[in-house]
């Protein structure tokens, strides 16, 4: 196995973009970071953009990272899951942890701490999930509007705190979550929820559509607001919105033990694509 490194988005999408677009689903974030000119978060250092071939040249892996995110990985084999720790150890010692399919995460962070001495922690159990086909509900209370520039301020809170469990330090989650709200209304893919009396309850945007999929990101309703089922009504918008503007399909990622999440998902269609893992290294 060959592993390969770049921090060009252009260079790694040449190389192993064709290869992730055979499974655009499951390497949706992974093609994100390649191919959407703001999918590159704000960090520390270069980004990292790797891809692993086997004997014949063929691509059988990749991944991504940027200090101090942990890195993505796509699903690949045993062996090329441990010949990219091993480089990843000499390229990028201080790597924070690493989340993908399950058997791939395992193997990459078993490998890690061979390598490196260092302790990989299980964190969080996620499923991959996918929609195809979504109903708006016709009870809704309120309606949705595009953000504009104005709602900035009040998104990019909202956005920072639904990223309090991710591990991030907390200038790095406002960083994030600043540029995560902003290129989402610069690119018209984002709305805010307003209540029967226009008052603004929640947010929620959706990410360029890329080899026929389309991801949701930010989802997010004022903590005080969260019984009236607007989280349901925000992600089945935009869901709604992607497939009707031309996606095969949408993706999320659902964190296995956020019971109430997974039946919101449930609702607005989703169901259950694949197995992920979250490890972290200290």
């Amino acid at each position: 196995m060959q592993v390969q490194t770049t921090a060009s988005p252009e260079e790694f999408a040449r190389h192993a973009g064709d290869w992730l677009t055979r499974n655009p689903a499951h390497n949706n974030v992974l093609l994100v970071h390649a191919l959407d000119p703001n999918g590159v978060p704000p960090g520390q250092g270069d980004p990292v953009f790797a891809w692993v071939t086997d004997d014949s040249g063929e691509v059988v892996g990749a991944g991504f990272d940027r200090l101090p995110y942990r890195m993505p990985l796509s699903a690949m084999p045993a062996e090329a899951a441990r010949a990219l720790a091993d480089h990843m150890a000499t390229v990028l010692p201080g790597l924070e942890g690493v989340a993908g399919p399950a058997d791939t995460a395992k193997e990459f962070a078993a490998r890690w701490s061979e390598v490196t001495g260092k302790s990989a922690h299980r964190e969080r159990d996620q499923w991959l999930m996918v929609c195809t086909e979504t109903t708006r509900p016709t009870d809704a209370s309120g309606s949705a509007r595009l953000s504009t520039q104005d709602d900035l301020d009040t998104v990019a809170q909202w956005f920072m705190a639904g990223m309090r469990d991710s591990g991030l330090p907390p200038e790095q989650i406002a960083q994030r979550a600043r540029q995560l709200a902003g290129g989402q209304i610069a690119g018209g893919r984002q709305i805010i929820w307003e209540d029967e009396n226009g008052v603004p309850v929640g947010a929620a945007g959706w990410g360029l559509r890329i080899a026929g999929v389309v991801r949701p990101a930010g989802v997010f309703v004022d903590p005080e607001r969260r019984s009236g089922g607007y989280a349901t009504l925000l992600l089945g918008e935009v869901t709604a919105r992607a497939l009707e503007n031309g996606a095969d399909a949408t993706v999320c990622t659902h964190f296995v033990k956020y019971e109430s999440m997974l039946a919101v998902v449930e609702r607005v269609g989703y169901r259950r694509l694949a197995d992920f893992t979250e490890y972290r290294f200290e």
